[in-house]
């Protein structure tokens, strides 16, 4: 039981929290290397070959009609349109974490709707529309991605030990990927009010 107590003592602890990407650097640095690359693959690729820019169409419609789900008008207040992007971010955030290893698909998904878009709108709205929150939505996202990879270590080695008898951490990998998850529902929450304020309000400018 105090060892219970004491891990979710741990697990909330802010300073725990904010120290957990550099822990596991080894797991961040690879989710974000996997965006990175893929971001610039991405790029090249639908810049120069018909097909990706056609499959770039597709996958871009297609989060349009997710984001028209959301039924933001440019006459809707901030909240709610912050309560509405919340809702999305703090879905994706669950999703990665829920599927582990799988959510590197979602992080590449994601890269290429961000390639599409620059290069289809070009560097100014990308700057305008895309980074005031993206800066801090990407880090989220990767961050997600990267607790449900420990996560999905922690039940592995879990496995193991019961198949074979071995004492593999388990622990340290729960929590671990708590404490990041924690952290990417935190930049998601701060990403969602810079769109929904900052971001919806330069779209205005820049389409009225």
């Amino acid at each position: 039981m105090m060892v219970a107590i004491d891990s979710l003592k741990e697990v909330f602890n802010i300073k725990e929290i904010l120290m957990s990407p550099i822990r596991n650097k080894k797991v961040v640095l690879f989710v974000s290397a996997v965006f990175v690359f893929s971001l610039a693959l991405s790029y090249v690729l639908i810049a120069n070959v018909s097909y990706f820019s056609y499959l770039g169409n597709m996958v871009f419609q297609a989060f349009q009609e997710r984001v028209e789900d959301l039924k933001i008008s440019i006459n809707e207040s901030s909240l709610y349109i912050i309560l509405a992007i919340w809702k999305n971010n703090l879905t994706v955030c669950f999703l990665n974490y829920i599927i582990g290893f799988l959510s590197l698909f979602v992080v590449v998904v994601n890269s290429y709707i961000l390639s599409y878009v620059l290069y289809k709108f070009g560097l100014k709205t990308f700057i305008f529309l895309v980074l005031p929150h993206g800066v801090i939505e990407i880090p989220a996202l990767i961050l997600s991605a990267s607790g449900g990879i420990l996560l999905n270590i922690g039940i592995i080695n879990f496995l193991i030990n019961i198949k074979f008898g071995e004492s593999r951490e388990v622990l340290y990998y729960i929590k671990e990927s708590l404490k990041l998850l924690l952290l990417s529902i935190i930049l998601f929450l701060i990403a969602g009010i810079v769109e929904g304020t900052i971001t919806f309000k330069i779209a205005k400018l820049m389409f009225s």
